[in-house]
């Protein structure tokens, strides 16, 4: 769901707002977006959406697991509807009993019509799911039509590492030029105004105390200021009370915590490969944080060599990341503390 507002994220909207403004040829109108899950790259393509919608653009959401190219054609031939959400379950390529073709003519022939009635925005979501041949499918036809002068605009979004890798392939270089935007995490001036803010714009008071606890316990991740600030005002809203206290912070924060294991830290332990959770375990009791490289070795009864692979692959997944010469720490919150606690999950002891 998107959160009702997008906390430090103004200046990229309303560069994309001018862009569209400022019609074909405005570069703000191809953008790349990376960052670690969860940090809030689908919500900035919905609100990419959000705003070519309000200027009569017809907009194609998608994710970029095998069969897209065919998903967007699919949205496009329904040329009666000016927004499509296509769902990753879709994967069919037909309307009616009529095959669609999946040739670089036609989804060119469909993008340019749609670029015509208005403005056409594609958004392609987790790009490390996207097959080569067909992200240079629709790389080749944007590509075309930007230098035609159409009316379009383009944004993709995944794991820094895969987003590095989809302007690097060959024969997509001309990615390279989008505006590549990192989100990073939420400084703690911007959590807790946005936590003051809105709960004013309620109607209600919110505690300094409870202002504080909030805000330590987002760490700066968007989906966790969501999840705390949900369930911290369903508590007061129970309690049927006009000021947000402490202890509905501190009760939405257990909450919140119990939920953000189950939604975010969980599956992503579930995707890695036993080794690599051992390595994160390993990682996590390591005393001294961030985690020396060394230290990750020798808790695992390995040499630095052996290691290197599981450290890599990581990193490439966001799960972890550098920070300084030999250093790694977790780049989801709240994982280490999991691990510690569920050591014995993971490795049998």
């Amino acid at each position: 769901m998107n959160p009702p507002e997008l906390i430090g994220r103004n200046t990229i909207l309303d560069d994309f707002q001018d862009a569209l403004d400022n019609g074909p040829g405005s570069p703000d109108r191809l953008m790349r977006i990376s960052g670690i899950r969860g940090v809030g790259k689908t919500v900035m393509l919905n609100a990419l959406g959000a705003i070519a919608r309000q200027r009569g653009f017809h907009v194609v959401d998608v994710a970029s697991n095998p069969g897209f190219c065919a998903r967007i054609l699919t949205a496009l031939s329904r040329t009666e509807l000016t927004s499509i959400s296509i769902a990753p379950a879709l994967l069919g390529v037909s309307i009616g009993s009529a095959e669609l073709s999946k040739s670089p003519t036609q989804l060119g022939e469909a993008m340019f019509n749609a670029s015509k009635r208005g403005g056409l925005l594609i958004t392609l979501d987790e790009i490390q799911d996207a097959p080569l041949d067909e992200l240079r499918e629709l790389g080749n036809e944007i590509q075309l039509l930007i230098r035609q002068g159409a009316n379009v605009a383009f944004a993709f979004a995944g794991l820094p590492t895969s987003v590095d890798k989809a302007v690097g392939a060959d024969t997509l270089t001309f990615l390279q030029r989008a505006k590549h935007i990192e989100l990073s995490r939420l400084s703690d001036f911007e959590v807790g105004e946005s936590f003051e803010g809105t709960v004013r714009q309620a109607g209600k008071e919110l505690a300094p105390e409870a202002a504080s606890l909030l805000t330590e316990a987002a760490a700066g991740y968007p989906f966790m200021v969501q999840l705390v600030g949900y369930y911290t005002w369903q508590s007061a809203a129970r309690r049927d009370s006009n000021t947000v206290s402490a202890e509905d912070a501190e009760r939405g924060i257990e909450i919140a915590r119990a939920n953000f294991d189950t939604m975010v830290i969980e599956p992503a332990l579930r995707r890695l490969p036993q080794r690599q959770v051992e390595y994160l375990t390993a990682m996590a009791r390591c005393s001294k944080q961030p985690a020396q490289t060394g230290d990750i070795s020798r808790l695992m009864g390995l040499s630095a060599k052996d290691t290197s692979s599981y450290r890599k692959r990581l990193i490439d997944a966001a799960v972890i990341e550098k920070v300084g010469y030999g250093r790694v720490d977790f780049a989801i919150p709240y994982m280490r503390e999991y691990l510690v606690a569920h050591a014995e999950d993971f490795i049998g002891e």
